[in-house]
C-alpha cells in the first residue's frame, strides 16, 4: 500500500445493497493522486455518450487525496464525482466540511455509489461496517432537518453527513449536495445524479484517524511552519476576518469583476453586502473545514423581521454575487435569508441565482411577461419573487419546472438563449472576464463548464505569482491564455490532493507535504506534469462524453463593454484560444491532445 492512502475505495451497489472494495493501483495514485483527477481516470472506463446521467449506469464517486485526515493545512476536500445531468460532460464538485476525513478515518479513500435503489434509503458507514438504512421519513425533508434527525437517530454528533434537500430529489439539474456545517457540493448537479439513485444521504464515522504517512512528526512540524508564514498573508487574513465576501468590495468598485443586474450594470454598490458589513451587523460565529487555520466560514443571525434566519451559515462570495449584486438587492439581511433557503433546498447557488437573476433581466427588458412566470413580476431588487422562484425551481413548479433544467434551455423557450450567461450549460461564477481577461479561456475550457476554481485567475492578474511553476501576470487585461493553462494545472492538483485553493501554497510547498505524506521525491517538474496530465485526462473523458470545441465561446452580454472598473474593456476569446491551445499542444479544432503529448504525459493507451 502506497503511504498517505487507504488503498481501497468502498463500492455500495444501491440496486442489490451489495458491498464490496475497489484496490487501488500504486501507478494510477502517483499519475493521478485522487480527488477529481484520479476519480476521473477510474470512472473513464465506466461511463461513455449513451451512460444517461440521471440513470443506474452512471456512478457517483466521492473521493479523497492523500492529505485529507492528515495534518495538511486545509486537508480537508473531496471531489463528487459522475457524468453531469446539467452538461453531460465530466461532472466533479469539491467540497470541505469532514466529511473526506470521516471516509479515510473509516479505512477508505472513497466511496462509490453504483445502481439505483427503488426506495429512499440513506448509508451508514462505521468503519468497515456498512448498512443501507430506510430514508422515507426523511424524504422530502430540507438538509437541515436531516442533518440534526441523522445525528439524533445513528447516534453519531460528529460524523460526516452529505446529503441533498428536494431539489436533488425533483432532478433539478444543478442540485447540490450539502456537507456538515452547510459547505457546498454544488456544481455540476451531483445533488441530481444522488437523488436519482434515491440516495438522500451518507453518513460516516470514522474512528482510526492515524492515516500511514511517511513522515508524521516532519509533516506537523512543517504545517505549523506554513501556518505561521501564511498567517501574515493579506489574502489569508482577509478571509479569516472577513469570510470569502471580504473580496466584494474590491471586486465590485476597483475591478469591476463582480457582476451586477445580470452582467449589464457597471456601478452597483456592494458595501451593504459585503463580508465587512457581515461581521458588523450579523456575524455570530466562524466555522472551519477540518485542519483548516483560516475558518472562511461565517456563522450568522437575523434575528426578526421578514428575513428571520436564525443561527445560520452566512452569505459566501458567490451567493453574494448571485443573490445579492446579480439581482440588485442591496438588502443584507435578505441576502442571508436566500443564502440559507438555497442550502435547505440543496440547490446550487452560482447556477440557481444565476437563473433567477436571467429571469429577472428577461423580464424587465421585456422579453417575457408575467403570464410567463406564474403571474410573478420581478423587479429588480425584489427578493420575495427570488425566493418564491426558488421554490418553485426546487419543487419543479409551473415556471420553476423549466428553470430546473438550466439557463441556457429556460432562455431558448424564450427565443433568447444568446443571452444565458454559461459556457456548456454551466452558469458563470460571479468573477467577470472583462475584469480580469485569463478568466475567459480558463471558462471557456475548463474541464466542467464555466468554473472559476479550475484556473482563479482573478488571484493571478491581481499579482499572485507562483514562480516555480512560471506564474506571474503583467496585465489584468492581457491575453495570458498560457498563464491560464498553468494555472489549471496547479489547480488540477488542488483537486485531486485534497487542499484548500484559498490557502497560499506555493509549488514548491505542496511538493514538500508531498514527500512527508507519500514519501514520493516529486520535483518542480513531474509536479507540473502531474497537472498536465490531470487536466489532460478530463479533456480525454469529456471527448469520449461527445465534448464540442464549437462550444468554446463567450455569451454575448459579456461581449458588450462596460464602463467602470473593467474600463470598457471586453477579452479577445479567440486570440487566447489560439495562445491556449498552441501551448497546450492540442488541435483546436478537434480539441484533442497531440500523440506527442499524450506519449510524453503516458496517456497514449487512452
Amino acid at each position: 500500500m502506497v503511504l498517505g492512502y487507504r488503498g481501497k475505495i468502498l463500492k455500495i451497489d444501491l440496486s442489490s445493497g451489495e458491498t464490496s472494495e475497489i484496490p487501488l493501483e500504486e501507478e494510477l495514485q502517483r499519475q493521478f493522486i485522487g480527488g477529481a483527477g484520479l476519480a476521473c481516470r477510474l470512472l473513464y472506463d465506466m461511463i461513455d455518450e449513451n451512460t444517461d446521467p440521471l440513470g443506474a449506469d452512471n456512478p457517483l464517486l466521492f473521493l479523497a487525496g492523500p492529505f485529507v485526515g492528515t495534518m495538511t493545512p486545509t486537508g480537508s476536500k473531496m471531489s463528487v464525482c459522475a457524468r453531469s445531468p446539467l452538461t453531460g460532460i465530466w461532472g466533479y464538485s469539491t467540497v470541505g466540511g469532514h466529511t473526506g476525513a470521516d471516509i479515510r478515518f473509516a479505512g477508505y479513500d472513497g466511496v462509490m455509489f453504483t445502481g439505483q435503489s427503488q426506495e429512499p434509503k440513506y448509508v451508514l458507514i462505521e468503519d468497515d461496517k456498512v448498512e443501507l438504512k430506510d430514508a422515507s421519513h426523511l424524504w422530502g425533508k430540507d438538509t437541515e432537518y436531516v442533518w440534526e434527525t441523522l445525528k439524533e437517530e445513528t447516534g453519531h454528533k460528529n460524523a460526516g453527513i452529505a446529503r441533498i434537500g428536494i431539489a436533488g430529489e425533483n432532478l433539478v439539474k444543478y442540485a447540490s449536495i450539502i456537507v456538515d456545517h452547510h459547505r457546498a457540493a454544488g456544481r455540476t448537479g451531483m445533488g441530481a445524479v444522488m437523488g436519482s439513485k434515491r440516495l438522500k444521504a451518507v453518513v460516516v464515522k470514522g474512528t482510526d484517524r492515524k492515516i500511514p504517512i511517511s513522515d508524521p512528526e516532519g509533516l506537523t512540524k512543517y504545517a505549523s511552519e506554513l501556518n505561521a508564514d501564511k498567517k501574515e498573508d493579506p489574502t489569508f487574513m482577509m478571509y479569516t476576518d472577513l469570510g470569502t465576501a471580504g473580496y466584494a468590495d474590491m471586486a465590485s468598485l476597483m475591478y469591476g469583476s463582480m457582476p451586477a443586474g445580470y452582467y449589464t450594470v457597471s456601478d452597483f454598490d456592494s458595501y451593504n453586502l459585503s463580508g465587512t458589513t457581515v461581521r458588523e451587523r450579523l456575524l455570530v460565529g466562524k466555522k472551519a473545514c477540518f485542519r483548516c487555520p483560516i475558518g472562511c466560514g461565517r456563522v450568522i443571525d437575523v434575528k426578526e423581521g421578514p428575513w428571520k434566519t436564525g443561527v445560520f451559515k452566512g452569505p459566501e462570495y458567490e451567493v453574494t454575487g448571485t443573490m445579492g449584486t446579480l439581482i440588485l438587492n442591496n438588502d443584507l439581511d435578505a441576502l442571508a435569508y436566500l443564502t440559507k433557503k438555497l442550502d435547505l433546498l440543496g440547490i446550487d447557488a452560482i447556477n440557481g441565482g444565476n437563473i433567477v437573476a436571467l429571469s429577472f433581466y428577461l423580464f424587465n427588458d421585456g422579453k417575457i411577461t408575467k403570464e410567463d412566470l406564474d403571474g410573478l413580476a420581478p423587479k429588480w431588487g425584489d427578493a420575495t419573487t427570488a425566493s418564491t422562484l426558488l421554490d418553485k425551481i426546487a419543487n419543479r413548479d409551473g415556471i420553476g419546472n423549466l428553470m430546473a433544467e438550466g439557463s441556457r434551455l429556460f432562455a431558448e423557450k424564450f427565443s433568447c438563449g444568446n443571452l444565458a450567461v454559461q459556457v456548456m450549460d454551466m452558469d458563470f461564477p460571479q468573477h467577470d472576464p472583462r475584469g480580469f481577461s485569463g478568466l475567459a479561456v480558463g471558462y471557456a475550457t475548463s474541464p466542467r463548464g464555466a468554473c472559476h476554481m479550475a484556473a482563479d485567475m482573478y488571484n493571478v492578474q491581481m499579482g499572485q505569482i507562483n514562480e516555480a511553476v512560471g506564474i506571474e501576470s503583467e496585465d489584468r487585461f492581457a491575453n495570458e491564455a498560457d498563464l491560464t493553462a498553468k494555472q489549471q494545472n496547479v489547480r488540477a492538483i488542488y483537486n485531486s490532493s485534497g487542499i484548500c485553493s484559498l490557502y497560499p501554497f506555493y509549488a514548491e510547498e505542496i511538493v514538500e507535504l508531498f514527500k512527508f505524506t507519500t514519501g514520493w521525491d516529486y520535483t518542480i517538474e513531474e509536479f507540473i506534469q502531474t497537472g498536465e496530465r490531470i487536466f489532460t485526462m478530463m479533456r480525454l473523458m469529456n471527448l469520449k462524453l461527445g465534448y464540442d470545441t464549437r462550444r468554446e465561446t463567450l455569451p454575448e452580454l459579456i461581449t458588450r463593454p462596460l464602463e467602470g472598473g473593467t474600463e470598457g474593456h471586453v477579452p479577445n476569446l479567440e486570440e487566447q484560444l489560439d495562445t491556449w491551445y498552441a501551448f497546450r499542444g492540442w488541435d483546436r479544432k478537434t480539441g484533442k491532445p497531440s500523440k506527442e503529448v499524450l506519449e510524453k504525459l503516458g496517456l497514449d493507451d487512452l
